[in-house]
């Protein structure tokens, strides 16, 4: 184990800490977050996740990768998986030198005493520095733990191939890659009442707008209700037929369900896409159409587990 300079033991420190925009908090994040706790565990100290709000991308661009969760929902997350979380201030650090940062930021500001990150990773201005140079400007005060990136189906797992994964209605291939059903949270906000007429209510969820939507279809989906988790069957994208509207959005017919919904606060969980609908002329053949959908997701959903 690596000596600070004035001799004294890396257990000076008072946290090890994994750095990362951890959207998603996909199995690679999880890799990260499991090391840091294990080296905290060790050496009698705190383990810490370090993050900020939004990926850098979309600090330094008018526009970034789209979120494949709200931000407030990926600290939730984080909490779950290691305790305290740190946000950053990416706007203050962006034009950092890598040393810089170290001395700012890692000794003087966070006091750490191990440092966990993917051997991807990169820091400083201009994403100049790595965690071969992280471990150079150390120099003793803490430990660096660089980890090889979590493959599935022989490609390393990252937020960029979940996100594609969800825009083509992959929702297998994402669940594998995050370790649970892809889920959207939102409040329930009043529609066009189309659903309801027609024997199938729906609750409309107000999304935050960056995050990526799927594919545009119907899903089988598990939704979280409080403490309660109802299956369901769930349509993402407009609703042109009867003069619906045009908005990208996601709509859930709770199965079993016949209560008031209104400014309740739903998490929706995407097990399958089910196909794209057609537009409809008659409430008739609507109606039929749904009712299909509805029955299919039942069969898929009694097929899977509902704990993810």
């Amino acid at each position: 184990m690596n000596k600070r300079r004035d001799g004294s033991s890396p257990t000076d420190g008072d946290m090890a800490l994994t750095i990362g925009t951890f959207d998603g908090v996909h199995l690679g994040h999880q890799l990260l977050l499991e090391v840091t706790k294990n080296i905290a565990k060790e050496r009698g100290i705190e383990a810490v996740a370090y993050t900020y709000e939004e990926p850098p991308k979309r600090y330094l661009a008018d526009s970034g990768p789209s979120l494949i969760m709200n931000p407030g929902k990926k600290l939730d997350l984080l909490r779950s998986h290691i305790g305290r979380v740190i946000v950053g201030d990416f706007p203050e650090v962006k034009n950092y030198s890598p040393r810089r940062y170290v001395e700012e930021i890692l000794v003087d500001r966070l006091n750490v005493d191990a440092v966990v990150v993917g051997n991807e990773w990169r820091f400083g201005k201009n994403r100049s520095g790595s965690h071969e140079e992280l471990r150079e400007l150390s120099e003793g005060r803490f430990t660096v733990h660089p980890q090889n990136q979590v493959k599935k189906r022989g490609r390393p797992v990252s937020s960029t191939w979940i996100r594609r994964s969800i825009a083509k209605g992959e929702m297998e291939l994402a669940a594998d890659l995050l370790g649970r059903y892809l889920s959207y949270s939102g409040k329930v906000v009043r529609g066009n009442q189309i659903g309801g007429d027609i024997g199938f209510p729906t609750a409309n969820m107000e999304l935050d707008p960056r995050v990526v939507l799927p594919k545009r279809g119907n899903y089988a989906a598990f939704v979280d209700l409080g403490d309660r988790r109802l299956g369901a069957a769930v349509h993402v994208g407009n609703r042109p037929t009867f003069g619906g509207s045009q908005k990208h959005q996601i709509e859930v017919h709770l199965m079993d369900y016949d209560g008031n919904l209104y400014d309740e606060q739903l998490e929706a969980s995407l097990v399958k896409y089910l196909g794209q609908p057609r537009e409809y002329e008659e409430k008739n053949e609507l109606k039929r159409a749904i009712g299909d959908y509805v029955t299919e997701a039942k069969k898929v959903l009694k097929d899977v587990s509902a704990v993810n």
